[in-house]
């Protein structure tokens, strides 16, 4: 396989802020893609997952290999009207925890939706993973994944991928309560890199919600030698002018260690 190419499709958390103020950095929420050679796996379902299903259509792709950190709206609102679903000739799979898997179908569907994942025309699988174990995709075999059990209401799952030396650690929706942060930084040990929550900036974080600040996750990058934190999932009144100075405070400490995400970035790892 070939270099890996990273693209942000969503940097938001909560809902989407589709508002000129914050449209700079992006609106929409968590979404992102990898390739790998001809390998292609999606991470989270928010509505971000527009602007990629309509990449791929253009594309002709038939499959779609979609690795859901959890089943909060701002992380699968994208497959409301995700366009493959709607092709009969497609295969759409989605991957998370049991819970998880089980309360997909009630989501997507009546009576938040009119249209049930059971009534898409494309053929949908969805596959329970076990917590702490590597798998691999079945539309991606040279690519392992790892899962982690994060913290965070309702619950979540961190992935871990991996494939001939490379690897990207995606938790989001993290808070670091009990030993999340010692457990955390061994998953994340030596890896390219970490998308990290930073929903909260320095001073904001309330206990029990959930989620990061990007200090958190430019400590837990230095204690497990991650190459580079991309920070994401946003908080909704974070506009651009905010973020471009949470920026500029990071990276004044972190250096390249340290980068925040926006829609249509593109990573070569």
């Amino acid at each position: 396989m070939g270099a890996w190419k990273l693209t942000v499709w969503g940097v938001r958390g909560s809902s989407p802020v589709p508002d000129a103020a914050f449209l700079g950095r992006g609106g929409n929420t968590s979404c992102f893609s990898l390739e790998c050679g001809d390998a292609f796996a999606v991470l989270d379902a928010g509505s971000g997952l527009a602007g990629l299903g309509a990449r791929l259509v253009r594309e002709e792709r038939r499959r779609a290999d979609i690795l859901l950190s959890h089943t909060h709206l701002d992380h699968i609102m994208g497959l409301f009207s995700f366009p493959m679903l709607h092709d009969p000739a497609a295969e759409v799979h989605l991957y998370g925890a049991p819970g998880m898997m089980k309360e997909l179908p009630c989501l997507i569907g009546p009576p938040l939706w009119p249209v049930s994942l059971t009534a898409c025309r494309a053929k949908v699988e969805l596959h329970e993973l076990s917590i702490e174990k590597t798998f691999r995709l079945e539309g991606t075999p040279a690519l392992s994944v790892k899962c982690l059990k994060g913290c965070h209401p309702g619950g979540c799952v961190y992935y871990r991928l991996e494939e001939n030396g490379r690897s990207l650690v995606y938790a989001l929706d993290c808070e670091l309560a009990g030993d999340m942060e010692k457990r955390l930084t061994a998953f994340a040990q030596g890896a390219d890199l970490l998308i990290w929550d930073a929903g909260f900036a320095p001073g904001e974080q309330i206990a029990g919600w959930g989620h990061s600040t990007w200090e958190q996750g430019l400590s837990i990058g230095r204690e497990a030698g991650v190459k580079q934190v991309l920070m994401s999932h946003f908080g909704p009144g974070h506009t651009d002018e905010f973020l471009q100075e949470q920026e500029r405070l990071a990276g004044s400490s972190a250096g390249p260690l340290v980068r925040f995400a926006r829609e249509g970035m593109v990573l070569s790892l």
